[in-house]
């Protein structure tokens, strides 16, 4: 702190007053000429005295500011304040080095990763983020933010397309095989062995497993309703986004067909692109390199193309042929347009998936409320209720059982093509082998094609304004699926469920228990499987103490 002292008053230009002039000349004649004086030092004060004798007059202030002196104001007047002290090299921000992954790394991350990533594809972005982005350091978040948007943009399971995504960007072709496989593998292995293994006895199941049935399919549903409401709060964040999913949801779940699903994906992205054509949308980290992208443009399109191919032969094909005669192929095109045509996840390919592998029949049903097996023309049918076939590849209790194993199970939803075709091969007659691998690869393939066409792309319109303005939009519509998948699931596991009132309080419970339970981070990845098993308990239980 430093006090401006006024200098001694002194005639114009310096020049001393006139009375004084002729002593001055006198005594300057006289006497040496003296030396400067000495600038006299100003005490030092302590900086707590300084502060406590210079107060400021607001006493709840204490922030650091420094606020630059009034020239106007009197000189001798001082102020106080604490200076702040920034180190220029301290205040710049430290960039980690990205990290290029070799095939040692890629095996050792994802080799066991696919036995520990429970909790569906909500868990496994997490843990993506946290190995790859926080941990490694093999890509910004930013990076990883544009896969995972790219992932949903796309038809098929978005945690399956990021696994190999991951890959392809730091080895290219062969890394993005080695990561997506295994991490695929382990939920493959599990669910192949419960279809083959709970073939014989899901077919005619006993009471008591009825009851474990109902139990894992009210658990699954309720883990499916989480899932629905994390992304809704993640990905609804404004009045827009928030009606397009809700206009997403009521039509998906009114008016179901296959072509109705990416209609309003379209909507939803047009609708943001045209709200946000004025927002700013720059893109962060737009000068870090991306190592691989996999295939060139042109083997790209190819593969692109040889994906339309493909869904359009087997979809001729099995209109021309017989299910009798071609049974692997009638599964193959089921899970291959189904796989096609899916956006926002396994959640959504629930419903779908469903309506292709149980097939239904109207079957009379009298004024009692029974069903008339054998109609005759004098019998009066009061309703007519959708029943499964004889001849259907699975029946409604297998499919909902594989869906409470499938969410116990690591890995994504989309292993459930496994179970269900396991299960038809064994009622069909035909080999197990052939019918896990038709239905695995025919639900899996489109995705893992068009990633792997896309990429090539992505690395030059990922920076265009039109696409990330459409992105907020794409999203909102993708979460309107998942919650119309929500209740279609609900209502169909209460319907078939041996005892209706409990399946749905096991369902509020399990809920409750992934939902608003909070756990120790090192044990987060056991909650999901820990609350399909209590389901199932819960199932045995509610078997056992009469609730039929």
């Amino acid at each position: 702190v430093r006090t401006r002292v006024l200098p001694r008053r002194r005639g114009a230009r310096g020049v001393a007053p006139p009375r004084r002039e002729a002593a001055a000349a006198a005594a300057f004649s006289s006497r040496p000429p003296r030396l400067p004086r000495p600038r006299r030092r100003r005490r030092r004060i302590h900086r707590s005295s300084r502060s406590r004798r210079f107060k400021t007059s607001s006493p709840k202030t204490s922030s650091p500011i420094m606020s630059a002196p009034n020239n106007t104001a009197d000189h001798t007047k001082v102020q106080s304040f604490d200076a702040v002290v920034v180190d220029p090299e301290a205040a710049k921000p430290v960039v980690a080095q990205r990290v290029q992954a070799t095939y040692k790394d890629i095996f050792f991350s994802f080799v066991l990763m696919g036995w520990t990533a429970f909790g569906g594809p909500a868990a496994h972005l997490g843990i993506f983020q946290k190995t790859f982005v926080e941990t490694k350091n093999w890509m910004s978040i930013t990076v990883f933010n544009e896969l995972l948007s790219l992932g949903q943009c796309l038809p098929g399971p978005t945690s399956t397309q990021v696994s190999f995504a991951i890959g392809v960007t730091q080895k290219g072709i062969a890394g993005g095989l080695m990561s997506g496989m295994l991490f695929q593998y382990p939920g493959l292995l599990m669910m192949s062995l419960a279809g083959a293994g709970a073939a014989e006895i899901l077919v005619d199941p006993a009471d008591w497993l009825r009851g474990i049935s109902a139990g894992l399919s009210a658990a699954g549903v309720a883990l499916v309703v989480s899932a629905a409401v994390g992304l809704a709060n993640g990905q609804c964040k404004d009045h827009i986004t928030s009606r397009l999913c809700l206009m997403s949801a009521v039509v998906a779940y009114y008016y179901q067909s296959n072509w109705i699903f990416p209609l309003l994906i379209v909507i939803g992205g047009s609708v943001t692109s045209y709200t946000k054509r004025n927002d700013d949308l720059a893109l962060k980290d737009k000068d870090e390199t991306i190592h691989h992208l996999g295939l060139n443009k042109t083997a790209g399109a190819c593969l692109v193309l040889a994906w339309i191919a493909i869904l359009a032969t087997v979809t001729v094909l099995t209109n021309t042929t017989d299910y009798a005669d071609a049974k692997e192929l009638h599964w193959f095109e089921a899970f291959f347009r189904t796989g096609s045509i899916i956006f926002g996840g396994g959640q959504v390919v629930l419903p779908l998936l469903l309506k292709d592998v149980v097939q239904y029949e109207s079957v009379c049903t009298g004024a009692d409320g029974f069903l008339i097996a054998n109609q005759t023309l004098t019998t009066v049918c009061a309703t007519y209720t959708q029943v499964p076939r004889a001849d259907s590849w699975i029946t409604e209790e297998q499919f909902f059982a594989g869906l409470g194993v499938v969410q116990a199970m690591p890995g994504p939803l989309f292993n459930l093509a496994a179970y269900i075709g396991a299960v038809a091969a064994r009622r069909a007659g035909v080999n197990i082998l052939s019918g896990i691998a038709v239905s695995w690869f025919g639900l899996f393939g489109p995705g893992i094609m068009l990633i792997y066409g896309v990429l090539p792309f992505w690395g030059a319109f990922r920076k265009q304004p039109i696409y990330r303005r459409a992105l907020p939009g794409l999203n909102s519509s993708a979460v309107g699926l998942v919650v119309a998948a929500v209740f279609q699931m609900a209502f169909k596991v209460r319907e078939i469920s041996p005892f209706k009132d409990a399946s749905v309080v096991i369902g509020i419970v399990a809920f409750f228990a992934v939902h608003f339970v909070k756990v120790p981070p090192n044990l987060a990845m056991f909650q999901a499987p820990a609350t399909i098993l209590a389901g199932g308990v819960a199932g045995v239980v509610a078997w056992a103490a009469g609730c039929t």
